[in-house]
């Protein structure tokens, strides 16, 4: 009995001996704590470990560790790569491999960019109609369509010595023949009459109209004149416009309308001026104010 005893205590007390050592907790690896820095921080395992078993010194597949082996982990600072990185904003020209920008010239501040005014977008086209005239001696050609004018010194300006014979704008020939246009030019109103010479050429004013009229060289052309389709004084008397306002002493300034006229030179041929002797101020030449929707005679003046 006392053997039987003794047996089951032995073996009781072997058991607890082996349970106390298969269940024994391993060591907890302590918690790990993070340092905040400009750097990176990485967390790494410890190349030495303790041992607690000679028998244990090896790490499973799974990535447990074996019985008797702790492992110590460490905080390791790795500092951040010294790197010169390129300031791509405020300087647009940058390398990416050390030692390029000795060949490269940044731009300097005054080549900067600044907008175009809208004069410098506008395309010019080049059209007859803005091309000036060609003077050849004391011939000009009309670029727009290529007609020919003698020309002539006058008060010091340059004057065309024909009546012109441009048809770009509004106007007739006298009774509409055309051998009528070629020899005397055409006939404008008021308004054709602005719009007639040709690029770098005008209207007389009265002041070069004045000193046209002074000048007995001036060969005037008596083409006449129509109004409302009817034409008259063909080789009688001349008309020309001018550019300038009229004045209550110019002639039938109170019968055409005053200042809402506009100013003529009338030029009367030798043949047809016949004086009064009873008017000294009755010339062959003169300033008239007459109706802007009649058609007269062009001559231009260079600008």
């Amino acid at each position: 009995m006392k053997k039987r005893i003794l047996s089951i205590g032995v073996i009781g007390v072997t058991a607890f001996l082996f349970g106390c050592s298969d269940d024994a907790p391993s060591p907890v690896a302590p918690p790990v704590s993070y340092n905040e820095s400009s750097s990176s921080t990485v967390v790494v395992a410890s190349s030495s470990s303790i041992q607690q078993s000679a028998s244990s010194s090896s790490v499973n597949n799974g990535g447990q560790s074996e019985k008797g082996t702790v492992y110590e982990h460490k905080i390791v600072d790795v500092p951040a790569p010294d790197i010169d990185y390129p300031d791509i904003v405020n300087n647009p020209v940058f390398c990416w491999t050390p030692g390029c920008e000795a060949t490269v010239v940044p731009p300097s501040s005054s080549s900067k960019a600044t907008p175009k005014s809208s004069s410098q977008n506008v395309i010019t086209i080049d059209t007859p109609e803005n091309k000036p005239p060609v003077i050849n001696g004391m011939t000009m050609t009309d670029a727009r369509d290529n007609k020919s004018y003698k020309l002539m010194q006058i008060g010091g300006k340059l004057w065309m010595a024909q009546d012109i014979d441009y048809a770009g704008v509004t106007s007739e020939c006298y009774n509409e023949q055309a051998d009528k246009c070629a020899s005397n030019g055409r006939l404008y109103t008021f308004n054709s009459a602005q719009k007639v010479c040709p690029t770098g050429w005008k209207l007389p004013n009265r002041e070069e109209a004045q000193a046209a009229l002074d000048d007995e060289n001036v060969p005037w052309t008596y083409s006449g004149r129509c109004k409302d389709g009817d034409c008259n004084f063909m080789g009688d008397m001349g008309f020309h416009w001018t550019s300038s306002d009229p004045q209550s002493t110019d002639k039938k300034y109170n019968d055409n309308g005053g200042s809402s006229g506009a100013l003529i030179i009338v030029e009367k041929s030798p043949d047809y001026f016949k004086p009064k002797e009873d008017d000294p101020d009755d010339k062959a030449k003169f300033f008239q104010v007459d109706s802007k929707s009649k058609r007269f005679s062009v001559r231009c003046v260079q600008e």
